[in-house]
């Protein structure tokens, strides 16, 4: 449920700035947004990540959606496996989601975030979602994974010993 919400919260996040961004800035325009630090530049973005693959849209659209279908289905079959790993997952699916709602609606995805102190890909309210809950999920694999794997094969024993108890108190009766 809670990665749910996140997905949720992603996607209206991302919508409504790019929204924003579309009716409030003219296309190729910069404006100012954080002085020094970051400019908000109305682009357009036909290819994947850093406009990877722009000739090639259905090569990373295919990927998307199988990728979104597999954390739906880690979602669904291990959402009681650790909050961090939903957290991440629900945060990946959400920038997903919403990046694949400009390329199925636009043909591109809107992109607005210009970082004036390097330089950098111009990138949206969805890759932050993407790239946050990428970090979060290899902080989870590396850090927390192994001592959840643990944790249920401790109550995978213990389950089993109860079961065993079970059935021969049940024979013995």
């Amino acid at each position: 449920m809670l990665a749910a919400i996140i997905a949720v919260a992603a996607v209206i996040l991302d919508q409504i700035t790019k929204y924003f961004v579309v009716r409030g800035i003219e296309l190729y325009e910069t404006k100012p947004f954080i002085p020094g630090v970051m400019s908000l530049y109305h682009t357009r973005n036909t290819g994947a990540a850093f406009s990877m693959l722009s000739d090639h849209r259905w090569v990373f659209m295919v990927f998307s959606v199988i990728s979104m279908g597999l954390i739906i289905f880690l979602l669904a079959k291990e959402y009681k496996r650790h909050m961090l790993m939903n957290i991440s997952l629900g945060m990946i699916l959400g920038g997903g989601i919403g990046n694949m709602i400009d390329r199925v609606r636009l043909g591109y995805v809107v992109d607005f975030f210009q970082t004036d102190f390097m330089e950098f890909a111009i990138f949206n309210v969805a890759d932050c979602f993407i790239t946050v809950g990428a970090v979060l999920l290899a902080v989870y694999v590396l850090f927390f994974e192994p001592k959840v794997e643990r944790r249920l094969a401790e109550e995978q024993k213990a389950a089993e010993a109860v079961e065993a108890g079970i059935e021969e108190n049940g024979e013995n009766e």
